[in-house]
């Protein structure tokens, strides 16, 4: 069984993550128009053994984890 640390959510959706790496690849393959088009408040990254939530934010055209 893999150990899950965090849970990306985008745009409605969510998926376990392992490791900080796993989120970055995940969040590279969101085009950056999507943020605008649909509502850029439901991305964000839950670090599952603290619970702590950090905003997804869209910079440069690359989404960026908000506090990380």
């Amino acid at each position: 069984m893999e150990d899950f640390n965090y849970k990306l959510v985008m745009f409605g959706f969510s998926a376990l993550c392992e490791d900080l790496e796993e989120v970055k690849r995940r969040l590279s393959i969101y085009p950056a128009e999507r943020y605008n088009l649909e509502n850029g408040d439901e991305c964000f990254l839950v670090n599952l053994s603290t619970r702590q939530i950090y905003p997804i934010l869209l910079k440069n055209n690359r989404f960026v984890i908000d506090g990380l």
